[in-house]
């Protein structure tokens, strides 16, 4: 019992122990929750005074951005300065593009008076310089498959129409707004169509105009200079008249007798055209491929144009409607324009000489023909100026006025039907261009120059015939 009691009573003492613990436990545990309400407060007022910090820190920072945002007379100045330093940089390019005119300018210029002034200067730049062009330039464009020159002169219509058009609106509008704009780019066309008209003289004084001034071509330079009589006339138009008359009974032909060829007009012509460059060195290099004019065909029918020689594109052209013997002697005739006999009278006179020294009888005979009636005509004038002069002609041959036709009658009709502009008046334009293009190079007598192979031809044979 006692020890029951003891327990009991320790117990008891054991339970009166534990309610201090208990008690003592509570006074932690509020303390341990006034502690974590201090904690809880010290965070909220670490929270609280962080945010405060980053408002302060926020409104310093936009202070900050508004300190430094520049006012409307800093903007005003900045755009001011942006204004000047594009107006510079304009100024410094308007100043290279005319630096580059005025280069261009000069060069062509230069070289103009230089060939005008020193046939010396143009002889030398014949033998050594226009060799270059023409394998380096005149290489490039051969290969294109199609007349460039062409397509050139297409542009250069198209362009120049539309500076002439460009320039009404150009003065009618008014210098702001959109007006403003639309003349900038005007003004840019307008610098833009100089450049390449520069660039074009100076192509074509580098491949044409000094050309003009060289050394004229003497065929007989042992022979003394005079003027040849009635009777050498006489001479060398039968010479002409019995070599055609020979060639036109060998020549094959079709049923209906109009002539046929199967030969090759390209390598036929520079075969030709190297037969005679021992005498006459600059037909010694390469020559471009001869190229058809099938865009202007028909205008250079009515024109009468057999072919023609683009200066710019260096190139050497023939009208692909014409009838068949009026090829060899074209293709000589552009080809030798190319290597730089630019004269029409020499070119005439080199291609005569180069297709009657061919082993082809279609060559011979288009050669011969080439200049049958220059001679005719020559002997004319000089009977007319000579009446008692009286010697039997050699009649020509029925078919050589056949053969020496500029286009069939199939042909003219298809050429008439769509025309849009009559032959006469086309032809008569033509001429009129031609003769004042001559003109103003030098040639003092125009579209006669052509003509003026009989000539060459009197003195060619001087010592030979007569």
């Amino acid at each position: 019992m006692a020890n029951q009691r003891n327990k009991s009573g320790t117990s008891s003492a054991g339970n009166r122990n534990s309610r201090p613990k208990s008690s003592s436990s509570s006074a932690g545990s509020r303390a341990a929750g006034s502690r974590s309400r201090s904690s809880a407060g010290t965070k909220n007022t670490s929270k609280t005074r962080s945010h405060s910090g980053e408002a302060n820190a926020e409104r310093t920072h936009n202070a900050e951005r508004q300190s430094n945002r520049p006012s409307d007379e800093q903007r005003r100045r900045q755009a001011t300065r942006m204004k000047r330093k594009q107006a510079e940089a304009y100024r410094a390019k308007r100043q290279e593009y005319w630096v580059c005119v005025l280069v261009l300018f000069s060069i062509v210029l230069f070289l103009n008076v230089l060939g005008r002034t020193s046939p010396r200067f143009c002889d030398w730049y014949a033998s050594y310089v226009l060799p270059i062009w023409i394998n380096v330039y005149g290489r490039v464009t051969s290969l294109l498959p199609f007349s460039l020159g062409e397509w050139m002169i297409i542009a250069a219509v198209i362009l120049t129409f539309a500076a002439l058009v460009l320039w009404i609106p150009a003065c009618i509008l008014k210098s702001n707004g959109s007006g403003q704009r639309f003349r900038f780019y005007v003004q840019r066309y307008y610098r833009f169509y100089l450049v390449l008209f520069l660039d074009v003289a100076l192509v074509m004084t580098l491949n044409c105009f000094i050309l003009y001034n060289r050394t004229p071509l003497d065929p007989n330079p042992n022979a003394a200079k005079k003027q040849y009589s009635v009777e050498e006339v006489y001479l060398l138009r039968e010479y002409i008249v019995s070599n055609v008359n020979e060639l036109s009974a060998k020549l094959p032909r079709d049923n209906n007798g109009m002539l046929v060829y199967d030969g090759d007009f390209q390598k036929e012509a520079v075969k030709a055209l190297k037969g005679i460059s021992e005498e006459y060195p600059l037909l010694d290099g390469w020559m471009p491929k001869v190229k058809n004019m099938n865009i202007f065909s028909h205008l250079l029918s009515q024109s009468y144009i057999c072919g023609y020689y683009f200066p710019f594109s260096m190139e050497a052209n023939v009208n692909p409607i014409m009838y068949l013997t009026n090829f060899p002697e074209c293709y000589c005739h552009e080809l030798s324009h190319v290597r730089g006999f630019i004269y029409e009278d020499e070119a005439n006179y080199i291609a005569y000489l180069a297709c009657i020294g061919s082993e082809d009888a279609m060559f011979r005979y288009s050669g011969y023909l080439s200049v049958l009636w220059y001679v005719e005509e020559a002997l004319d004038r000089e009977l007319q100026a000579h009446p008692e002069f009286e010697r039997p002609l050699t009649p020509i041959n029925d078919m050589i006025y056949n053969d020496d036709q500029f286009l069939t009658a199939e042909t003219w009709e298809e050429v008439e039907s769509g025309a849009l502009v009559s032959t006469e008046t086309v032809e008569h334009i033509s001429d009129t261009i031609t003769d004042t293009e001559l003109k103003l190079n030098g040639v003092e007598s125009g579209i006669q120059s052509y003509a003026e192979v009989v000539k060459q031809l009197l003195r060619y044979y001087d010592g030979t015939l007569y």
